[in-house]
């Protein structure tokens, strides 16, 4: 006798095979219906986007900050924040100051290093949550 006739090889009955062939035509339908989803909320965010930078440039020109719809409030806020430094200009202070390692070198190139103040506008919708529960 040889290891060969020692090691079986074994098959699947023929319901299992039409199981699992169900199962991954199921499963590849669902693929490509996740697909199409995330293709069709990308091409809605990019238009959410532009119709964002609309209701932006309104908000601010006639200085409104809260709008109160059907649909819930919209809030348009502005802050001032430092703008993010970019990886080339990381590696450019690392390698100027290499006398530095470690988190001296990471407290200097994020807390010394002057960075230029942005403003950053948002719009947001805020939804009121309806609660469910009785209180008395």
């Amino acid at each position: 006798m040889s290891d060969e006739e020692d090691i079986e090889i074994l098959q699947p009955t023929p319901e299992e095979l039409e199981e699992f062939k169900t199962r991954v035509s199921e499963w590849t339908k669902l693929d490509d219906q996740i697909r199409k989803l995330i293709i069709a909320a990308k091409e809605r965010r990019t238009h959410q986007k532009a119709l964002s930078d609309g209701i932006q440039q309104f908000m601010t020109k006639y200085g409104y900050d809260n709008l109160n719809t059907n649909y819930g409030r919209i809030i348009h806020s502005v802050r001032k924040v430092k703008k993010p430094i970019k990886i080339c200009e990381i590696r450019e202070l690392i390698t100027r100051e290499n006398t530095l390692r470690g988190d001296e070198l990471i407290k200097f190139i994020f807390e010394t290093t002057e960075r230029p103040v942005v403003e950053k506008q948002v719009i947001r919708r805020v939804i009121p949550k309806v609660s469910m529960s009785l209180e008395f």
